[in-house]
């Protein structure tokens, strides 16, 4: 992720919270950010849930990217 990229989101998460409370909860950011970092960079959305979830061992980063792959990939249509 580029430094113009980290500013955006921040941005925006800071938007996002103010417009919906004046006083949002560190859980209210966490999700905020983790939106984001999803759509933006799998990689880093992936290294902040293993903190912010914290993560125990493998098996808890394997099951986060199979629901990244569930919410990411389309249905196949035989």
């Amino acid at each position: 992720m580029t430094e113009p990229q980290l500013e955006a989101l921040a941005q925006d998460v800071e938007d996002a919270l103010r417009a919906n409370t004046t006083e949002p909860t560190s859980q209210q950011v966490g999700v905020a950010v983790l939106e984001r970092l999803q759509a933006l960079d799998e990689v880093a959305y992936l290294r902040f849930a293993s903190v912010y979830k914290g993560f125990e061992d493998l098996g808890d980063f394997q099951r986060e990217v199979g629901l990244m792959n569930k919410t990411t990939e389309p249905k196949r249509r035989p």
